[in-house]
């Protein structure tokens, strides 16, 4: 026979409160779970926590060292800056003293460029002056040639005159040692042979006489003492060198003929030309023709009269 049950209402004073114990029990669990659960995060939260501060004291320890190095390498900056200071502040002292400069280089500038300027204007008018040197020394050498050249021609001319003075003087010398045959002592020759006579006016060539068997002479006089005479020196042209321009006089230093002194050059009355002495003989003179003032050739017989020299 089946057990009996107890009355429902009995069983369920008895259930109840196994049930609410129960229920407490599982309360009760599910709070103890959900503080272990919490505990955990917690502990996990403090873990984590621990991590962090480790780590921030970590960081804290290089931020240390790094604000030591930071704080070393400020006063290294602050003795830069110090530094740095310092030459700025010399700098700008340097930099005064280049402003002064650069105003006293300035000035000197604009003198420099104004003596430059001057000395372009020197070396211009140097230029110009070497030019004209230059100039000068072409014309001095031009002048030079045609000195030298005129040297070797009168070189040539002496060398001339004097052969020519040599056959000259040998032939007045042999004229003068024939005997005149007839003639007067007192009688002059003149030119062409004829006999003038002492009382004959001054001037005049008018013959008194043809000498039998005189002999044709050149223009040679002979003459009295002319001690104390001032009339010019009159005479006429025994030869003429057209090739080297010169002539020949006959009269010497015993007419009172002088080197320098100029002759006018006369035929029929007028003047056709001048010349200079250039050498003198005892009878003989050599002449340089002066070429401005003989327009055309001489010739031998032309008068040659001493001329205002």
């Amino acid at each position: 026979m089946p057990p009996s049950l107890p009355p429902l209402g009995s069983a369920l004073k008895v259930l109840v409160p196994v049930g609410l114990g129960l229920a407490g029990l599982g309360v009760m669990g599910m709070l103890y779970l959900g503080q272990v659960q919490q505990t955990q995060r917690l502990q996990q939260q403090l873990a984590m926590t621990q991590q962090q501060v480790n780590q921030l004291q970590q960081q804290n320890q290089e931020m240390a060292q790094q604000l030591d190095t930071l704080q070393t390498e400020r006063q290294t900056l602050d003795e830069k800056v110090s530094a740095l200071r310092s030459q700025l502040a010399t700098a700008t002292a340097s930099i005064e003293r280049s402003r002064v400069s650069l105003d006293e280089l300035q000035h000197r500038y604009e003198g420099v460029v104004e003596e430059r300027v001057q000395l372009q204007q020197q070396v211009e008018r140097l230029t110009g002056e070497r030019e004209s040197a230059i100039q000068e020394a072409k014309r001095l050498t031009q002048a030079k040639t045609d000195v030298e050249r005129s040297l070797a021609q009168s070189r040539e001319r002496l060398t001339l005159l004097d052969r020519d003075y040599r056959k000259l003087t040998h032939k007045v010398a042999e004229l003068e040692a024939r005997p005149l045959a007839g003639v007067d002592p007192m009688v002059t020759i003149g030119p062409g042979g004829t006999a003038i006579t002492p009382g004959a006016s001054a001037g005049t060539d008018a013959p008194t006489g043809s000498v039998s068997g005189a002999v044709e002479l050149p223009p040679i006089i002979v003459r009295k003492d002319r001690a104390g005479v001032s009339a010019p020196v009159r005479g006429r042209l025994m030869e003429v060198n057209r090739e080297h321009n010169f002539i020949v006089v006959d009269k010497g230093s015993l007419d009172g003929v002088r080197v320098g002194m100029t002759f006018e050059i006369l035929r029929s009355g007028g003047v056709v030309g001048r010349a200079t002495v250039v050498r003198v003989r005892p009878q003989l003179s050599a002449c340089d023709v002066l070429r401005s003032r003989t327009p055309g050739p001489l010739q031998v017989g032309d008068v040659a009269v001493q001329g205002g020299s």
